[in-house]
């Protein structure tokens, strides 16, 4: 199944006052907001009456994360909210930090031991562009960390891109002969979906990887994996298929899951480029 996007209505979410939250597209236990929300008549998916402020609590009670909003000119009338992150600890005192670029609605997770938290967005469609990032409390810079490069490689050797059969199953997708270098290179820029399900513990995060679910995709389209990836290295610490992802992370996302057909690859006979 595609990682589509699934825009819900807004509810109401309290620490302390009462604010506007979203439901989340893919953390089931995530707090959720609007990353952009436009005014005027050319306002997307999310109004400007969507963005409010929002206090995110740790679970030791001892940090929080602010969402606030500043007001962009767009010229014409027109004004864009961005949301950035206001990020409070007993030890650091309170520093603001930026999202990476998006304009999706955020999913944010603390870690169980309440020293990191993680995002997910995305910057492109319902079926490519989502991305997730890792924020360390105890990093000064408070850098938003993509953990997900081994993971974008072993995604390429799992479901070979070059082999994929083509949209008319009739060839391969891509020319097995020149493009192997080319796909590994591409991916080490997140060429393929990354969502940030759940903490396995406080230095291990479960995500999901997709490859999009676009006929561009030939014979590999939807396919997905899980990974266990050690924080803050990125290390894969374990695969899980994607009937597994199913059978033992479906209570912590927040949508249901449906396992992908198998991928489809080109003969040996045939090797024409598509």
């Amino acid at each position: 199944m595609s990682l589509r996007i699934a825009f819900i209505s807004v509810v109401l979410f309290g620490v302390g006052s009462l604010v506007s939250a979203g439901q989340p597209t893919w953390a089931k236990k995530a707090v959720a907001f609007p990353e952009q929300c436009w005014s005027g008549k050319h306002k997307e998916v999310y109004a400007y009456k969507d963005c409010k402020p929002l206090r995110v609590q740790s679970p030791d009670g001892e940090s929080k994360v602010e969402v606030f909003y500043r007001s962009i000119n767009e010229g014409e009338g027109e004004h864009i909210l961005h949301a950035f992150l206001r990020i409070t600890t007993r030890t650091q005192g309170t520093r603001d930090a930026a999202l990476p670029d998006g304009f999706q609605q955020i999913d944010l997770l603390w870690s169980p031991d309440s020293r990191a938290f993680f995002v997910d967005g995305g910057n492109g469609s319902a079926y490519w562009g989502m991305w997730v990032y890792v924020y360390l409390i105890d990093d000064p810079q408070l850098t938003p960390r993509d953990l997900t490069l081994e993971a974008q490689r072993n995604m390429v050797r799992t479901f070979p891109p070059c082999k994929a059969a083509a949209p008319n199953l009739e060839g391969c997708n891509l020319d097995p002969r020149t493009c192997d270098e080319a796909k590994m290179e591409q991916n080490t820029e997140g060429e393929y979906n990354m969502t940030g399900i759940d903490w396995v513990n406080p230095a291990t995060i479960l995500i999901m990887a997709e490859v999009p679910c676009s006929s561009s995709e030939g014979g590999i389209m939807c396919q997905v994996m899980g990974y266990e990836l050690e924080i803050p290295t990125g290390r894969i610490i374990k695969r899980i298929d994607a009937k597994d992802l199913k059978r033992d992370w479906q209570r912590s996302m927040a949508w249901d899951f449906r396992i992908p057909e198998p991928p489809k690859y080109c003969s040996h006979s045939s090797n024409t480029a598509r």
